[in-house]
């Protein structure tokens, strides 16, 4: 299927037919081309190249924030900034980022997720926001790529959070479901869940610093699940123990 700038442009700005912008998201997942012209065609896609390359863990997050405050002080706009998401997600602005939820070992993919989720800035979620009308078609997505549901009002059981968007990643040839919230505050969080494998075990909640971040998972048996974000190991512990009790 081909695209043209304008409807790439239209899909960046989020003005094009909802249906037709989810087909272009298939299609770049598969079609490394259209990647790039997506990439090309996105202003801010230069400025988080810039502040990823080469530069490892809280530097990519602190160049990443000069990055993005420069841009709009250049008179960057804000429907530029709908699609920062589908910037990190494909590969992090080309080769600057499979490594992040591509490493070696599986016993270690609470470390990705976690330097995965160092990257995010405050904007990078307020500007990325889900209406209710996308945010329910993300789920409905989301589901069906899991296996299992993933009811709305379950996830936004955490009273101290807001609901920002739900994301389909992949992780060792599994899905990863990517649910993103924001506290009061702006600080970005995130619940990720993926599949636990045919040896899956059910376990408690257990909490640990990664990459500078506060980090509690924990499986079922059938699912892995780990809630990151902030710095704060009692919170991510309290929000953990909230959806674990809901989903």
């Amino acid at each position: 299927m081909t695209y043209s700038d304008q409807e790439l442009l239209d899909f960046l700005n989020g003005d094009m037919d909802p249906r037709r912008a989810e087909q272009v998201e298939q299609t770049m997942r598969v079609d490394r081309e259209l990647e790039h012209r997506v990439m090309a065609l996105d202003p801010i896609a230069a400025p988080v190249r810039g502040a990823m390359r080469g530069l490892p863990g809280r530097r990519v997050l602190a160049d990443l924030e000069r990055s993005a405050i420069d841009d709009v002080k250049r008179g960057g706009t804000g429907p530029q900034w709908t699609k920062l998401a589908v910037v990190l997600v494909l590969g992090a602005v080309i080769g600057g980022g499979a490594m992040w939820l591509g490493g070696p070992s599986a016993d270690d993919w609470r470390g990705r997720v976690a330097q995965y989720q160092s990257l995010y800035v405050a904007d990078t979620v307020r500007l990325t926001i889900a209406s209710s009308d996308v945010l329910e078609r993300q789920l409905e997505v989301a589901s069906e790529k899991l296996g299992r549901p993933l009811e709305q009002a379950s996830l936004e059981a955490p009273s101290s959070l807001r609901l920002a968007r739900v994301q389909v990643l992949g992780l060792d040839d599994a899905p990863l479901i990517q649910i993103v919230y924001q506290d009061a505050e702006g600080t970005p969080f995130a619940l990720c869940v993926t599949t636990a494998g045919p040896r899956g075990e059910a376990n408690e909640p257990s909490s640990e610093m990664l990459h500078g971040l506060a980090t509690t998972a924990w499986e079922d048996g059938s699912f892995r699940y780990i809630f990151v974000g902030g710095d704060d190991l009692g919170k991510t512990g309290k929000v953990a123990s909230e959806l674990k009790g809901v989903l």
